[in-house]
């Protein structure tokens, strides 16, 4: 019996402890196969279909002359009420709130590099813990101080 998504999340964990620190796709691909948890051909190639959808939803850029940066121009959300995944094109906002939204979108991006580079630095055994202890870092007026020791 084919296994729904939540329950290949949820036993993944047995992967990571069978193949160790590094896998690749294609091994997710593999355990997700030898356990049964692809459904029928038709509901596969659907989601795909869908998964195919989006990644096209994202190779669509706007380029913001005033800033020079090239951004997603849609940018989706699930509906709370249905549950519905819709898209909103950033040429539909008004200038200033696309403005405002390119410049957080900037700085977001800005710390999402930092942080994989990190996140990378710890990966290759570089302990960047240590390089930014004791660092404080205001989130929404919360301020909480980075340091080695947790």
């Amino acid at each position: 019996m084919p296994m729904g998504p939540s329950e290949i999340v949820a036993s993944l964990k047995e992967l990571c402890e069978e193949q160790g620190p590094k896998i690749s796709t294609p091994e997710i691909v593999n355990w997700i196969e030898r356990n049964h948890g692809y459904e029928s051909d038709f509901e596969l190639i659907a989601f795909a279909k869908k998964m195919k959808a989006r990644q096209y939803a994202r190779m669509l850029m706007f380029d913001d002359e005033e800033t020079n940066r090239r951004i997603k121009r849609l940018w989706s959300y699930r509906d709370t009420r249905s549950g519905e995944r819709s898209y909103h094109d950033i040429l539909q906002l008004p200038d200033d709130q696309r403005r405002r939204l390119i410049k957080q979108y900037a700085t977001f991006l800005e710390k999402q590099r930092n942080l994989r580079r990190a996140m990378s630095d710890f990966f290759a055994g570089q302990q960047f813990f240590e390089f930014y202890s004791d660092d404080v870092v205001e989130t929404d007026g919360e301020e909480f101080v980075l340091s080695a020791e947790g």
